[in-house]
């Protein structure tokens, strides 16, 4: 027997949802989709993500597309939560609520629901395509439709990047996993970067800035490709906000791995 637990659906997009089937959740529970992502088969359940056009009749400039990820039996188990299961999908989304207010690269959250039937419990969390924003690692690696950045346009989006783990950090969450495969970036009309960063579904609150500076920072150092020592500086100086690093600064930056030297 099918059981909704908990549902939220944003009120811009409702009308659309529906014309696209997506309020009946339980019709969606049961879905065969054509995955983006080939589900992901690991801790007792299975999850899965989808790009879906809500109008795809529509000429394809006027279409609006959105990434359906879902689950069931997916579940986050860790020491500072007692164990306790939950499904990975609602604590991404539950940190994406936490954070809209304090980062402005939380992508738009769209839809999220929870339910349950014959012992097993599934989710669905539905956020805005990124059709147009430049993914990251796609683009630094020549894999994407445009050249890779030069070096002054990199350090234009280095900085949107480091306001961005900046905000994270500052609401008192740390993302755990970041880098350049979960961030995209667009130009704006002034030449500057937005940014958005996504797969949220690791982040947590944590205890003490440096601590989640240090850990973030050092990821994203880390695992971003091609990125020199000017480039980590240019990071780390947006990041701090300065152009000379104070002492404390400069003993948090030597505790990260992949840092350059300061």
């Amino acid at each position: 027997m099918f059981e909704l637990k908990k549902s939220w659906v944003s009120p811009e997009y409702e009308s659309q949802l529906q014309a696209a089937g997506l309020l009946d959740l339980e019709s969606v529970s049961k879905r065969d989709f054509e995955w983006f992502e080939a589900p992901n088969r690991r801790r007792g359940g299975w999850s899965g993500v989808a790009r879906i056009v809500l109008n795809p009749e529509a000429p394809e400039s006027e279409q609006r597309a959105v990434f359906l990820k879902i689950q069931q039996n997916h579940f986050y188990i860790a020491p500072n939560t007692f164990f306790r299961k939950r499904l990975t999908f609602e604590r991404e989304f539950a940190a994406m609520q936490a954070l809209q207010p304090h980062c402005q690269a939380i992508p738009k959250v769209i839809l999220f629901a929870r339910w349950s039937r014959d012992g097993d419990q599934g989710c669905v969390l539905i956020t805005e395509a990124l059709d147009t924003w430049h993914p990251l690692r796609h683009w630094l690696l020549g894999k994407h439709s445009t050249p890779p950045p030069d070096q002054e346009t990199l350090h234009r989006c280095l900085r949107a990047i480091a306001t961005t783990a900046r905000e994270i950090h500052q609401a008192g969450w740390v993302h755990m996993c970041f880098s350049a495969k979960h961030l995209f970036l667009k130009e704006q009309d002034d030449g500057s970067f937005a940014a958005r960063v996504v797969d949220l579904e690791k982040t947590r609150k944590r205890i003490g800035l440096g601590r989640r500076t240090s850990k973030d920072c050092s990821h994203f150092m880390r695992h971003t490709p091609s990125l020199t020592d000017a480039d980590k500086l240019c990071f780390l100086k947006a990041y701090f906000r300065t152009d000379h690093f104070t002492p404390a600064q400069k003993a948090l930056i030597r505790r990260m791995r992949g840092a350059p030297k300061v």
